[in-house]
């Protein structure tokens, strides 16, 4: 086994790592968007709706960066 082989395996190995742990954050986004983030319906005020958001802004910009979008 070569060097490339050994580095390529590690990189293929923390790749699958990083994508796990990506999926699985994606996971407790949704689970804390579907329970309105911890907050009753008939609380949510301006505040809330000025985080959910930056939420979306975020996760925008993150898709832009997966996708290679530079928009």
């Amino acid at each position: 086994m070569t060097a490339t082989n050994d580095t390529n395996r590690t990189a293929i190995a923390a790749y699958l790592a990083a994508h796990a742990a990506a999926a699985e954050l994606l996971e407790d986004i949704t689970e804390a968007l579907d329970e309105h983030h911890g907050v009753a319906p008939e609380q949510i005020n301006w505040g809330h709706v000025g985080d959910v958001n930056e939420v979306v802004s975020q996760l925008a910009a993150i898709k832009n960066f997966i996708a290679g979008d530079e928009s």
